[in-house]
């Protein structure tokens, strides 16, 4: 297959990066590399989605590398997942066999799964400052992003996603919901939650983002990057963590921040060697926001939340910080020029600083849901859909259909606008177009 027809396909049918935060994948797979890895390190707590899809898709996943790797004229293909996955390790194996591919199994760490640190395990190198893995010889590809190619190729547009859905539900699940399911619909094809005041974390535990308002729970749904629910008890500590004011985080850091530099040593991108150091930012920001300009190094922050959720002993807000620097920056129109040289040096210690997922689990408050294996409960069903037409990185799709439209799961309802970055938004259901906003509304035939 040549490149322009893999890069074709891919467009045709929507496929956008499903382990971050949706970059469009026709735009990706242009790049030449040498090296395609295929993530499958789940490395969030509690999450199991890309477990069942290795588990139960392996072959799809490893054809579907073989035909990037043609299309990026990348000699060298690698699936990557955790040794402890020993069933997708079996599977993957049995996959693998007789194609020229290699298989890497990682330890159970935190953050492995991150695109950069999976590239310096992989390749020995590191990404530069802001960079890009194919600045390396690497292009990364989630396990769902390649099977969603898979089935690109065989002309089936991304209409459903398969996600977790655990914490306090009644029944803890894997499941596969279109495109545009409300995160309740979900909760409740699990049993509903079991803890009476909950709230919702949309994706994992470290990088997710929390829902605690009844409209915003009520109005959130299931997109391309969805790839976990987890229901919690209102106060628990993440959510007491990801809602503390500005005002109180300032007063904290300035009172409260010892300079002990954990933040900065256990800092995933600061072991990699890029010149980022967190502790750096937290004295800027306990200064008064006057000396924000001295926390310009936050802009390479990838809140991974390693310093704010395991290595602050004073249970500051380092990821909070650098993020709301960040929004100041870009806002503002500022661009980081600080080093982009890799410090080596920095990465001594890397091998004996990777977070344990057991031991962060327990630190998060998550210990008693670790235990969880969460089994397949099919299909979710919705009555309703609401299909964002941004579920991705770039411009909106442009609707293509009008209210009171009859369509069918699959047809293209969105458009890439001329020009623009951006991927096809597609019908998850069968039914009749209500509304055409910033989501299609479907109402289910």
């Amino acid at each position: 297959m040549s490149s322009h027809d893999l890069i074709s396909a891919v467009r045709q049918a929507g496929v956008v990066g499903e382990g971050g935060a949706g970059f469009p994948a026709h735009v990706k797979y242009q790049a030449r590399v040498e090296t395609v890895i295929a993530n499958g390190c789940e490395c969030e707590p509690l999450l199991h989605s890309d477990q069942h899809l290795m588990l139960n898709h392996a072959a799809e996943i490893v054809a579907a590398l073989e035909k990037v790797m043609a299309a990026t004229g990348a000699r060298r293909g690698v699936i990557a997942t955790k040794e402890k996955y020993a069933p997708v390790v079996a599977a993957f194996r049995q996959a693998m066999a007789g194609r020229g591919l290699e298989l890497a199994t990682l330890d159970n760490f935190y953050p492995a799964g991150d695109e950069q640190i999976l590239v310096r395990e992989i390749t020995g190198r590191s990404i530069p400052p802001l960079g890009l893995p194919k600045e390396v010889g690497a292009l990364v590809a989630n396990v769902g992003t390649l099977a969603a190619v898979h089935r690109a190729l065989a002309g089936r547009p991304v209409t459903h996603k398969v996600l977790t859905v655990t914490g306090e539900v009644a029944r803890p699940a894997v499941l596969r919901a279109p495109i545009g399911t409300p995160v309740e619909e979900c909760v409740r094809h699990c049993g509903g939650a079991t803890t009476p005041d909950a709230v919702f974390m949309l994706g994992g535990p470290m990088m997710g983002r929390f829902l605690d308002q009844p409209r915003d729970m009520a109005e959130a749904v299931v997109t391309k990057t969805t790839g976990g629910i987890i229901v919690l008890p209102r106060g628990h500590g993440l959510h007491q963590a990801a809602t503390l004011s500005l005002r109180a985080m300032q007063a904290r850091a300035a009172a409260a921040c010892i300079q002990c530099r954990y933040c900065t040593e256990l800092c995933p991108r600061h072991l990699i060697g890029q010149s980022f150091e967190p502790h750096q930012v937290m004295r800027a920001f306990g200064g008064g926001e006057d000396t924000a300009m001295g926390a310009l190094q936050a802009l390479l922050c990838c809140e991974c939340g390693v310093c704010e959720l395991f290595a602050c002993p004073m249970r500051l807000s380092p990821r909070r910080i650098n993020a709301m620097f960040k929004a100041k920056f870009q806002k503002q129109g500022v661009a980081y020029s600080g080093p982009r040289e890799i410090r080596e040096e920095q990465t001594a210690l890397r091998e004996f600083r990777k977070v344990p997922l057991p031991r962060l689990a327990i630190k998060l408050g998550l210990g008693q849901y670790m235990d969880l294996h969460p089994p397949f409960a099919g299909e979710c069903r919705p009555a309703r859909v609401s299909i964002p037409l941004r579920q991705h990185i770039g411009a909106p799709a442009a609707p293509v259909v009008t209210v009171g439209q009859r369509v069918r799961a699959g047809d293209c309802i969105g458009e890439i606008p001329p020009g623009a970055l951006g991927a096809r938004v597609h019908a998850s259901l069968d039914g009749e177009v209500a509304a055409v906003e910033a989501a299609v509304v479907i109402e289910g035939a």
